[in-house]
């Protein structure tokens, strides 16, 4: 799956929050947490060996190898391009988020996201030379793995390389399209995503049978359709909201300075963990809370789209000068510096200092 924390998009990003990793181990320079979601996914995805649990094991164990293989290759480039990567596998499979100095340029975009699948071709490339060379007895442990390291490989490999946001060929895809087009083209990036999306379902359901993969494909159709319907509406002012109550205050404070905290220490699993538990709560104040800090996260790993998202829902619970400022950062940061204008004005409008906006470094040019 793609590289995060870059110039990502947030389709799947989305509200992202990782449970507590079942497994987490460092593999060189790079930092691997597994999470539950990502052991139970993959015996989804092996439904079909339900009936053999050794052949099902040897699944789940050639998925993971062949996801973390994948991830490796992102990684590996992220930390060429000065980065101090991550890799966390999760649901239906992996993400690296590169933690760049700066913006990558888009060629370097292209080569992160390319990274991923052509490191996801050496389990396919193990599988074939043991099939090759070892020539395991038909039905042993060794041929079925090899076998499915082959399939596993060249499935996700094609899978990934689509044009599709959120996977590595959307990637690639909005790299060039903003590198031709010298502005961002995160809108322009959904709509051919949701078409190719769209007609990639349809082939894999009608030509080759494959309801799961069509579902799925379906699902970033529709992801993608949001996502550009999103970034182009106009965004209307929400109604005013009643005072929180003192106890709501409180409580908010307190896990804001949690999560402040932890992003200092760069302790962003923390920083999700307050930001879920508020958005899990019960009334609109604490859960924009919890959707501005993870716009902040989000903002720390460079993901200023999925940030901008994110802080235009807080706002939309409860319009706070806090969530206005955040989404006029995300989309100055992302070159949308008309939409970084207007949410200025709201921040304003909604409680922000004028003295404190005009001295802020970054955003005091709008002012």
């Amino acid at each position: 799956m793609p590289p995060r924390g870059a110039v990502k998009a947030s389709a799947e990003a989305h509200t992202r929050y990782t449970a507590r990793p079942v497994l987490r181990f460092p593999l060189g320079p790079f930092p691997v947490s597994v999470a539950p979601s990502f052991l139970l996914a993959a015996a989804i995805l092996g439904f079909p060996f339900l009936e053999d649990l050794p052949v099902l094991a040897l699944w789940i164990l050639v998925v993971f190898v062949s996801v973390l293989v994948h991830e490796m290759g992102h990684a590996v480039v992220g930390k060429a391009l000065g980065g101090h990567p991550e890799i966390q596998l999760e649901r239906f499979g992996g993400v690296t988020y590169p933690n760049l100095p700066t913006p990558p340029s888009a060629l370097s975009q292209i080569g992160l996201s390319l990274a991923g699948p052509i490191a996801g071709l050496i389990p396919g490339a193990a599988g074939w030379a043991i099939e090759r060379y070892a020539t395991p007895g038909p039905g042993s442990a060794l041929a079925i793995v090899a076998e499915l390291a082959i399939t596993t490989s060249l499935f996700w490999t094609a899978l990934n390389l689509l044009p599709v946001l959120p996977l590595d060929g959307g990637r690639v895809l909005l790299a060039v399209l903003q590198g031709i087009r010298k502005k961002p083209s995160i809108r322009a990036a959904s709509v051919i995503s949701a078409v190719v999306a769209g007609v990639a379902a349809l082939i894999a359901w009608q030509l080759f049978g494959q309801v799961f993969v069509a579902l799925w494909l379906a699902l970033f159709a529709f992801q993608n359709i949001a996502q550009s319907r999103a970034i182009s509406a106009p965004r209307e002012a929400p109604p005013a909201v009643p005072e929180a109550a003192a106890d709501e205050r409180a409580d908010v404070e307190r896990e804001l300075s949690r999560a402040r905290s932890a992003l200092l220490a760069r302790d962003e699993r923390t920083a999700l963990a307050v930001a879920s538990k508020l958005e899990e709560s019960e009334g609109p104040y604490r859960q924009a809370a919890g959707l501005r800090i993870r716009a902040g996260v989000e903002l720390a790993r460079g993901d200023n789209t999925a940030a901008g998202l994110h802080a235009g829902r807080s706002f939309t619970l409860w319009q706070s000068p806090d969530a206005a400022v955040v989404a006029a950062r995300a989309n100055l940061r992302a070159g949308e510096r008309e939409r970084a204008l207007n949410w200025l004005r709201r921040a304003v409008e909604a409680g922000a200092h004028p003295a404190a906006v005009r001295d802020d470094p970054e955003l005091g040019g709008l002012a």
